[in-house]
Order: C-alpha cells, then sequence, then structure tokens
C-alpha cells in the first residue's frame, strides 16, 4: 500500500511538472473595428485553434466607445452599441470558449455589414441559443455586461489608444503578428502544443486599427 501511494504521489507530481497556469489573453475590441475583424478571423483566431489547451481568452467588448451621460457612444454608431451588447451577452450565457468563439469570428466576417439579423444567424452556425441573447442586449443586464467591459477598458494600464489592443498576463502586447510567440514563451509549462515549435514562422496580415 504505501509502495502503491509514493507511485501515485509521484505521478501526480510529475503531472504537475508538465502543466502550468494558462497564460491570460486579452482582447480589447469593438465590433465594427475593421481591425479587431482582421484580427479574429486570422491570428487570434489562429491562436484559438492551436493554443487554446495554454491559454484563456478574455473577449472585452467595449474598445473606444464613450460613457456619456451614463449613455454609450460608440465610434462607429448605434449598430456598433448593439453588437458589443450582443457579444457581451454571448459571452455572459455561453461559457464554452468553441461555442462563442466561432460566433465572433462569424460576426466580425460581416464587417461593417453586421446587423442584428447577422447576428441571428451567427448564433444559429454557432449552437448559441438566439432568444435569451436578445432580451439580454438591451436590457438593466446588457447594460450592466457592458459597464462590466467599460470598466475594465478603463482600468487598462497604460491606457489602451487604439482597438484592437491585445494583453498577454496583463501587459501590452504592442505587435499582435507575435500573439503566437508571446503565449507559447509566456506559457512555463512543458506541455506545449505542437504548434508553438512553428509559431515564430507566422506572418500576419496588416491590421487596420481604429484610433482613440
Amino acid at each position: 500500500m504505501a509502495v502503491s501511494a509514493l507511485i501515485l504521489l509521484s505521478l501526480v507530481a510529475f503531472a504537475a511538472s508538465q502543466q502550468a497556469e494558462k497564460v491570460v489573453v486579452g482582447f480589447y475590441s469593438e465590433a465594427l473595428c475593421p481591425g479587431c475583424d482582421q484580427l479574429a478571423e486570422t491570428t487570434m483566431n489562429k491562436a484559438v485553434k492551436e493554443l487554446s489547451s495554454i491559454f484563456t481568452l478574455d473577449l472585452v467588448p467595449w474598445g473606444n466607445a464613450k460613457l456619456v451621460n451614463k449613455r454609450f457612444e460608440c465610434q462607429h454608431g448605434p449598430t456598433e452599441c448593439v453588437m458589443n451588447a450582443l457579444t457581451a451577452c454571448v459571452l455572459y450565457y455561453n461559457k464554452d470558449i468553441s461555442v462563442w468563439w466561432e460566433y465572433v469570428v462569424c460576426t466580425e466576417a460581416h464587417g461593417y455589414k453586421q446587423t442584428i439579423s447577422t447576428a441571428k444567424e451567427c448564433a444559429a452556425k454557432s449552437k448559441v441559443e438566439w432568444d435569451p441573447v436578445y432580451e439580454c442586449h438591451g436590457s438593466a443586464l446588457g447594460y450592466k455586461l457592458e459597464m462590466a467591459a467599460h470598466n475594465k477598458t478603463m482600468a487598462l494600464n497604460p491606457p489602451h489608444t487604439y482597438t484592437p489592443w491585445v494583453t498577454v498576463n496583463g501587459k501590452h502586447l504592442e505587435n499582435t503578428q507575435d500573439l503566437l510567440t508571446t503565449i507559447c514563451t509566456e506559457y512555463k509549462g512543458t506541455d506545449k502544443p505542437a504548434a508553438c515549435s512553428q509559431a515564430h514562422k507566422f506572418v500576419e496580415a496588416s491590421i487596420e486599427i481604429c484610433k482613440r
């Protein structure tokens, strides 16, 4: 029994040495910014598909919006505010990244043509239950979720000056081209996915930022 217990403890210790805390990536985004669309569809999507075992993604749908007299004013107009709120509600009701990320990529693929109709189509495609999300986005809950996104964005240090704004373990990543390699470098476990060995070869297309 003593030998068996010792072997078990050794196996647990070995497993712990292989794994480490996941890297935390913050993606501060706004629905109608071209750069946010581009990043979501390319670099960030590749990270989610290939490196999700070693990082968690914190998507914050606020971007360059402003809070004016307790009302939201978005950089690209009222539709962007609606789409940001819908995303916040999708995140609230869906904790599985494989579900909510598919919704995000689908909506971002519509670029400036995003509407409630395209969001509904993307919800169906990604298996997101639409009715509670739709009810949420214009409700007190939707307002609360967007206020949380506002507060988290305003707490950035240094303050964000454009979107998409990306952080890795709380530190601003100036060049999103380096996202994959940075995630792999920041992860301290020995169980890194095979994609880490090829991360340095990834070439990102030009990202069109939206200045604050």
